[in-house]
């Protein structure tokens, strides 16, 4: 009799446990119900749902990315004329006859080359040093004469620029001839930068672009610099500019043939384009009017969506988009809709699959019944 009460007892707990079960079923992610709704009479809190239609789509195809236009918009630096310390300069001193200073037999003239020194100072033959940090070529070579005046023989002089250090930014990463650039007279854009460093190693929709100046950083794929001309801001002097492959991805989860990260392997890649490279919907568990894109957008793009958000979350805003494939004009909003890096695809299960899940539990539990009731009946009438 013991036997038997011990054989309910386990029995009584398999069953409470995998019947406990049916309140969270194995999934691979949230319900459409998880998604769409906290309960009833609640607003989402944590997110925006919108339901894509032609009007959303419109309004997200005017989107350009302001990854640098913004944050490090900047005119074109002044022409490269204040001289400063430890830059390069060529000095060519001439004179009004033979016989002077710095006559030879190849004129009465000299060229040489100097860097200015750590205190701001040059050094010129029979004019000693001569300040140089801080002024521009022009007032050098003013100096230079002044301090020749009654040595040399009608002196001028004429200073030019052939190294800046000052006025030099950094072309770093997957570039042919990376290093320290100085920044051209007539100013140097990103893709001028890149452009002195040899270009690029792999293709432009794949290659991201960082900048860095000072505490500010962003980042954009190259591409988006060439077709968005605003973006490609005037490099400044210190600017730090990185580049890498780093190929766009979306990431795809759920009721799809090939979930994980994808990349976009072109220019651009529109939703209807990425269920295809996921593998399309798997026929048997997915719900077709429950397909949903992860993405923070830019809130002046969402209040032209739904103009009656209340801004909540700030300049950036987390939204979930809603496409139902069960109406023929979403193949139409998905094919217009444009995937960014790093979005988020998922696919929920149907409602049939939750129900199979859930009668498959209770199929393992029936199973699990009858075995412990035939423990049960061997241990009160065991065979001799």
């Amino acid at each position: 009799m013991r036997s038997t009460n011990v054989t309910g007892v386990a029995l009584a707990c398999v069953l409470a446990g995998l019947l406990a079960g049916c309140s969270a079923l194995p999934a691979t992610g949230p319900s459409t119900q998880q998604i769409t709704s906290v309960g009833e009479g609640k607003a989402l809190t944590d997110y925006v749902l919108v339901n894509l239609d032609q009007r959303a789509v419109d309004i997200l195809s005017q989107y350009r990315v302001t990854a640098f236009s913004q944050r490090f918009a900047a005119p074109r630096p002044k022409p490269n004329q204040i001289v400063g310390i430890g830059d390069g300069l060529s000095i060519t001193i001439f004179e009004a006859g033979q016989g002077g200073l710095f006559s030879s037999e190849y004129g009465a003239r000299v060229t040489f080359a100097q860097r200015v020194d750590s205190d701001g100072t040059i050094t010129v033959p029979y004019g000693g040093k001569i300040k140089a940090s801080g002024s521009s070529p022009q007032e050098i070579e003013k100096r230079i004469v002044a301090a020749l005046e009654g040595r040399a023989i009608q002196p001028q002089a004429l200073v030019a620029i052939q190294e800046t250090v000052e006025r030099t930014y950094v072309l770093a990463g997957e570039v042919a001839n990376g290093g320290r650039k100085p920044i051209s007279a007539a100013g140097d854009r990103i893709l001028d930068a890149i452009a002195s460093g040899g270009g690029l190693r792999a293709a432009a929709y794949e290659t991201r672009v960082t900048l860095q100046r000072g505490n500010a950083q962003g980042s954009a794929i190259m591409k988006d610099l060439i077709d968005n001309p605003p973006e490609n801001v005037y490099v400044q002097p210190g600017d730090r500019v990185y580049v890498a492959r780093d190929p766009e991805i979306f990431l795809a989860f759920g009721a799809v043939t090939k979930p994980g990260p994808t990349e976009f392997g072109s220019e651009k890649v529109t939703l209807l384009e990425a269920v295809g490279k996921s593998g399309g919907l798997v026929d048997s568990r997915s719900d077709p009017g429950a397909f949903f894109v992860f993405r923070y957008e830019p809130d002046s793009a969402l209040k032209q969506i739904k103009p009656d958000y209340d801004g909540r979350f700030g300049a950036k805003v987390p939204v979930v988009y809603r496409v139902d494939l069960r109406d023929p004009r979403a193949y139409f909003y998905a094919k217009g809709f444009t995937v960014r890096d790093r979005d988020v695809l998922y696919v929920a299960n149907s409602a049939l699959t939750e129900l199979q899940k859930f009668l498959t539990i209770i199929g393992q539990a029936r199973n699990l019944a009858s075995t412990y009731e035939t423990l049960d009946r061997t241990l009160i009438n065991p065979r001799n």
